[in-house]
């Protein structure tokens, strides 16, 4: 089963990325030495720190973007659900940041206290409103940007409505089916991105309707009467105000899902990839920014006001 082979792969990317995560603690402690013996290089210290740190953050993101999925798929809330679906995705995503910030900062602590013997003493303040604010606005930021505006990408795809895993379409000619170059163009999109609902990448294209010809027309029998209609009944169809419609390249188990709940007027959802590649990154920047803020601030502040001492000096 697809679903099962997509699951597998999710669940031995988290499974990955707690093997190596392990083995960078057991190598930075063989590095540095036990029982207090350490060299006293600060560089190699802090970098192994903010590795240890990244990979903690990464690995929390990706977990929470996968109960996500499977949250998403008990209470029926998908990728493109109305309202609910926008309010929902934005508190998972704040919530994923907002965790993987802090496991950052407890690794952090814990990986120095491991290997220096300054940095021996309490735990750090855990979810202070000023790093809780800062990592919602910093994760939610970056994950909004490769999800490209869109946060509901979080949770499972509807198969009634554009799938989360959505790169490229082209225009539809109405309920007409797609054309030999269209399919073409939409089987190079589906090996190269995948189906735009699950992300899978095997098997024949589907030139997917969205929204679905039941639904753009009202009925499978009024989306049949409208193929290789004429231009006045393309000009009633406009002022009825049926969508424009667009071609996404598309599996056959997720088109047969389809067929199903758009005939049984059900929602059907499947799980993806999406969230949990997206989680790694983002959860990577928390985690950097949790233990850099600062210093990236800074750097930041000094690049922007030396490129206002230099526009303000060439004119």
């Amino acid at each position: 089963d697809a679903r099962d082979r997509q699951n597998a792969r999710v669940w031995t990317c988290v499974l990955s990325n707690i093997y190596i995560c392990s083995k960078l603690w057991e190598l930075s402690k063989e590095t540095m030495g036990h029982g207090g013996r350490h060299r006293k290089d600060d560089i190699y210290t802090e970098r192994a720190t903010t590795a240890m740190a990244m990979m903690a953050s990464s690995m929390t993101f990706a977990t929470c973007a996968a109960a996500a999925q499977r949250i998403g798929l008990v209470l029926g809330i998908g990728c493109g659900t109305p309202l609910v679906g926008g309010l929902a995705s934005a508190v998972a995503v704040g919530a994923s940041a907002a965790l993987s910030g802090q496991s950052a900062r407890l690794i952090s602590h814990k990986h120095e206290r491991q290997l220096s013997k300054r940095a021996r003493g309490k735990a750090p303040e855990l979810f202070k409103d000023v790093d809780v604010i800062r990592d919602i606005f910093i994760g939610g930021s970056v994950f909004l940007f490769l999800s490209r505006g869109n946060l509901s990408r979080i949770f499972p795809s509807d198969v009634a409505r554009v799938g989360a895993n959505a790169y490229k379409s082209v225009a539809a000619k109405g309920s007409e089916y797609a054309t030999d170059g269209q399919r073409r163009l939409l089987s190079t999109w589906l090996k190269a991105h995948g189906c735009h609902h699950c992300g899978s990448k095997r098997g024949s294209v589907i030139g997917d309707h969205m929204p679905p010809n039941k639904k753009a027309f009202g009925s499978g029998a009024a989306a049949k009467a409208n193929r290789r209609a004429s231009l006045p009944r393309r000009i009633v169809n406009y002022i009825r105000g049926v969508p424009l419609q667009r071609f996404y390249p598309q599996c056959e188990p997720c088109s047969a899902l389809q067929s199903v709940a758009v005939r049984t007027g059900t929602r059907k959802f499947v799980t993806h990839r999406v969230g949990f590649k997206y989680g790694i990154i983002t959860g990577a920047a928390c985690g950097v920014a949790a233990l850099h803020y600062d210093e990236i601030r800074n750097w930041i502040d000094e690049n922007v006001a030396l490129a206002r001492k230099l526009f303000t000096s060439s004119r």
